[in-house]
């Protein structure tokens, strides 16, 4: 991973900032040092360019990150390869005083991090930030939440990212990890916002499959019945993973649920289409 980061560096950040991180991260290998390691990782912001974006592969998880993430991150995985006691003590050090652009290093490199139980509360006070790229770094294209949070700090990462309109299909496991209290807490969030006269995401109904009560139920037929053709795509599939529960919604989907047959619609290709839609209005 660290090689792949530093190529993909290479084909657009400045040559003379890669030398340096190579040199770097050799030197690191062969001896490494705290205060050293401080330096380096705070000193991206002086050789790279904080606006310049590298490309991956279209699977890569750092594709679209910027230089100082993709630098930072492969200082990181240095500083993974030591031993326990080594390497907390300099993730702590580092994550106490990092700035915004370190902590979004910092936590998008937890995938790859050792001794991850030890990272789980970092993560997760992580996620009380109001600061968008922190909460994206932590719980967007990372797998860290899936594989390491409890029932209750998922479910409250899912309710903010609900909240804060973030795109659910970048998260890993929504499909996986959906469960009875989430679907309630859902429903409820719903209704306050239905109340007020807003929208809630179409994507947060992913999460309410299996757990259709007659209120859910009441939920999919109401989303069914939007103008919006994204909250109709989310009916339909919600409908599509049901059985026989929303049998009577069939009939007024029925388009909908021709594009799921022929592969034209799931939630994946639903949430880029609201994603986009979203980045289109937010440029307007």
């Amino acid at each position: 991973m660290r090689e792949k980061l530093i190529e993909s560096l290479a084909e657009s950040a400045d040559p003379d900032a890669v030398s340096w991180l190579r040199d770097t991260i050799s030197n690191l290998s062969v001896t490494f040092e705290k205060r050293p390691f401080y330096y380096s990782f705070s000193g991206v912001s002086r050789r790279f360019d904080k606006s310049a974006k590298i490309k991956g592969a279209d699977d890569s998880p750092f594709d679209g990150w910027d230089e100082y993430r993709a630098a930072r991150v492969a200082l990181l995985l240095v500083l993974g390869e030591q031993e326990k006691t080594i390497f907390l003590e300099t993730f702590f050090s580092v994550l106490n005083t990092a700035d915004i652009r370190e902590q979004i290093a910092l936590f998008s490199s937890l995938q790859w991090m050792p001794y991850q139980d030890e990272l789980i509360e970092a993560a997760v006070d992580g996620l009380r930030t109001n600061i968008v790229d922190i909460f994206d770094a932590i719980a967007l294209d990372n797998p860290f939440p899936q594989m390491h949070f409890t029932e209750e700090a998922w479910n409250q990462m899912m309710l903010k990212a609900i909240f804060m309109t973030r795109p659910l299909h970048r998260i890993h496991g929504v499909a996986e990890r959906k469960n009875r209290p989430l679907a309630e807490a859902i429903s409820d969030l719903a209704h306050e916002r239905w109340a007020a006269g807003r929208v809630i995401t179409p994507e947060a109904w992913r999460s309410v499959i299996g757990f259709l009560d007659e209120r859910h139920s009441d939920d999919i037929r109401k989303v069914a019945g939007s103008e919006n053709p994204s909250d109709r795509a989310a009916a339909s599939l919600v409908v599509s993973e049901s059985g026989d529960s929303l049998i009577d919604l069939q009939e007024s989907l029925t388009g909908e649920l021709a594009l799921i047959d022929s592969g034209e619609l799931n939630w994946y290709l639903l949430g880029q289409t609201i994603e986009e839609q979203l980045v289109r209005e937010s440029l307007t």
